[in-house]
């Protein structure tokens, strides 16, 4: 099971003032692997993966709708979705689903 104290080590957090919030994705990160790889019980092999979607998705926080953002000499670029390697190990356990 993905754990908040990897989390939390990942995020360098040591304090539980953010617990509530990162609990929050965590299960939002279950939720989504369990929906994209269309399986209903999370092999031990993915809870790295999913500690790693919600450690993604807490940096992301906030620059959901920016693309760039240049401030001086400096530039940034933001992802709009979880990045290749993510999406690399969950498609080697993505079912094709029935209807």
């Amino acid at each position: 099971m993905a754990s908040l104290d990897n989390v939390k080590t990942l995020l360098g957090i040591s304090d539980t003032s953010r617990d509530s919030l990162l609990n929050i994705y965590l299960s939002r990160a279950t939720s989504f692997v369990k929906n994209y790889c269309n399986i209903d019980e999370i092999p031990i092999e993915l809870d790295e993966v999913i500690e790693d979607i919600a450690v993604y998705r807490y940096r992301m926080n906030g620059v959901e709708n920016v693309k760039a953002e240049s401030k001086g000499s400096l530039s940034e670029t933001y992802r709009d979705s979880l990045p290749d390697d993510i999406i690399a190990q969950l498609n080697r356990y993505r079912r094709v689903k029935v209807v």
